[in-house]
């Protein structure tokens, strides 16, 4: 998942990484870390399953677009290893 999203977005988002962190310097925000790759989290959430968090920083207006190119990509990914990687049946989804 890391590597799918650093692919997609990498050297973009280094450069507003840069830009935010530039408009950061300028305000009263203390120590907010801008991390400049794309990350992804895992946490497990109340019904047990383990849910994946990629956080990244893209313009607002992209904002759907590349969570919809995104979503794709880690999909088909993940539906490649599906001894590792299982998805809920029917409407659980």
């Amino acid at each position: 998942m890391q590597k799918i999203t650093e692919e997609e977005l990498g050297k973009e988002m280094i450069e507003r990484v840069q830009t935010f962190r530039d408009l950061l310097a300028r305000t009263p925000v203390d120590e907010l870390e801008v991390r400049e790759r794309p990350r992804v989290i895992f946490r497990i959430s109340e019904n047990t399953w383990l849910e994946a968090i990629v956080r990244y920083l893209v313009p607002p207006r992209e904002a759907g677009r590349v969570k919809t190119r995104l979503i794709k990509k880690l999909l088909a990914a993940l539906n490649t290893a599906p001894d590792k990687v299982m998805f809920p049946a029917g409407a659980n989804r």
